[in-house]
């Protein structure tokens, strides 16, 4: 399984473009794909299959309709699809 650092994906995004619209952020992962998210105060909302978050040494398995604050933590949180159906989500 190979795992994508937003951060580092985002290091080049103007950030105060992203403010103005106010949209989320929204991603896709197949079963075998990881995200580490950055460390920040976000929300993922889960739109469609089923998530696996693992952050500092908890896991949460969250579907389609389903919410989850990243608290923030010393600890990057990951995420990655689990089952056939592709994760869909979005970041605020």
């Amino acid at each position: 399984m190979s795992t994508i650092d937003l951060s580092l994906m985002l290091s080049g995004v103007d950030r105060r473009a992203a403010r103005r619209t106010d949209s989320p952020l929204r991603m896709v992962l197949v079963e075998g794909e990881a995200l580490s998210l950055p460390l920040s105060r976000m929300t993922v909302r889960v739109l469609s299959g089923t998530a696996w978050i693992t952050q500092a040494g908890t896991d949460t398995l969250a579907q389609a309709g389903a919410s989850y604050d990243l608290s923030g933590a010393a600890d990057p949180a990951v995420i990655s699809a689990i089952g056939l159906l592709p994760l869909c989500f979005e970041m605020r």
